[in-house]
C-alpha cells in the first residue's frame, strides 16, 4: 500500500525518489542514514510466542523507504540494518515492555555474515510509577561515545517520548493522542491498528511524522508480536539526529505495544 500526504508546511516541497535512485555511496555505518527521508521499521514475527508460553528476544530491520515514506518491496530490497534485543528471560516474560531492561544492537545488515554494530541502545530496569522512576534509555556509538537519550516522561493522556541530545538539551519530542485505535481496543483491521505521532521540534513545531503501522490481518488475528512503523524524518535532520529517532520508535513499541505472556493472559479476563 502506498500513502499519499496532503502537502504542509513541515513537509517541503519535493519530488519523488526512491530507494533505488538514492546515493549508495552512502551506506556504511551512521551515513546509511544521512541521505535517507525516511525509513520503514518491521520488527520479525515469531510465531511460537502466539501460544502464550515465552516471550522470544525481540529483532527489527530497518529499511530505506522513499522520499514518500511508502512501504518498501521487501522481495527486492534489502534491510540497511538490523536491530537486535539482548535481555534476560525473566525480565521478558515476567515484566511488562515498558518496565524491562535490555540492550538493542543496531548492526549493518549482511545476511551472509555479522556485522559490527554501528550504535546501541540500552535501557536499564526501572520500577515506574507515576511520575516517578521514568524509563530513560541511552543511545551510544559501538566506541562509547554518546549520541544522546530517549525519556519516557509521565503524560496523563497523550502518548510519547522526549529526544534528547548528546548534551541533554531537548532537540524533539514525539506525541501521539491516546484516542487512537491501537490504545482503545485490539481490533485486526489494518486501519485499527494504526496510530499518528508528531515528531515536534524544540520550538513546539509539529516538522514530520511517526505511524504505527500493521503487521497485517492475519496476523494480528493470531496476536502475534510484529510491529511495524514507518518514520518520516524530519527536513534538514543529521544522522546523528535520524539515529535517535530511528532509536525512539523502538522505544516506543517496547513502552507501549509489547506485553508479556503474564500481560497477555491477564488482559484475556
Amino acid at each position: 500500500m502506498q500513502y499519499h500526504y496532503p502537502q504542509a508546511n513541515y513537509f517541503p516541497q519535493q519530488n519523488y525518489v526512491s530507494p533505488m535512485q538514492m546515493d549508495a555511496g552512502f551506506n556504511s555505518g551512521l551515513d546509511a542514514l544521512s541521505r535517507c527521508p525516511s525509513v520503514f521499521i518491521k520488527q520479525r514475527p515469531d510465531y511460537l510466542e502466539t501460544l502464550g508460553l515465552c516471550e522470544k528476544k525481540n529483532a527489527y530491520f530497518v529499511y530505506q523507504s522513499d522520499s514518500m515514506g511508502n512501504k518498501p518491496d521487501f522481495k527486492q530490497q534489502a534491510p540497511i540494518f538490523k536491530c537486535k534485543e539482548e535481555s534476560s528471560c525473566w525480565q521478558r516474560n515476567c515484566l511488562p515492555g515498558a518496565c524491562r531492561g535490555f540492550d538493542l544492537k543496531v548492526k549493518q545488515y549482511n545476511e551472509r555474515q555479522d556485522t559490527n554494530t554501528v550504535f546501541r541502545m540500552s535501557r536499564e530496569y526501572k520500577c515506574t510509577f507515576l511520575c516517578f522512576g521514568r524509563p530513560v534509555m541511552e543511545v551510544q556509538l559501538e566506541n562509547g561515545g554518546k549520541i544522546g537519550s530517549i525519556y519516557y516522561p509521565f503524560m496523563c493522556c497523550d502518548k510519547g517520548v522526549d529526544i534528547l541530545d548528546e548534551n541533554d538539551q531537548i532537540v524533539y519530542q514525539i506525541r501521539g493522542s491516546c484516542c487512537q485505535w491501537p490504545f482503545l481496543v485490539n481490533l485486526p483491521c489494518e486501519t485499527c491498528q494504526r496510530a499518528r505521532f508528531d515528531i515536534i521540534d524544540s520550538q513546539g513545531q509539529k516538522i514530520s511524522e511517526l505511524w504505527k503501522e500493521s503487521a497485517g490481518f492475519c496476523n494480528a488475528l493470531c496476536d502475534v508480536d510484529a510491529t511495524n512503523f514507518r518514520l518520516l524524518f524530519p527536513p534538514q535532520s543529521s544522522s546523528r539526529q535520524k539515529a535517535l529517532l530511528l532509536s525512539a520508535a523502538l522505544f516506543i513499541d517496547f513502552n507501549y505495544f509489547e506485553e508479556s505472556p503474564q500481560d497477555k493472559q491477564n488482559n484475556q479476563f
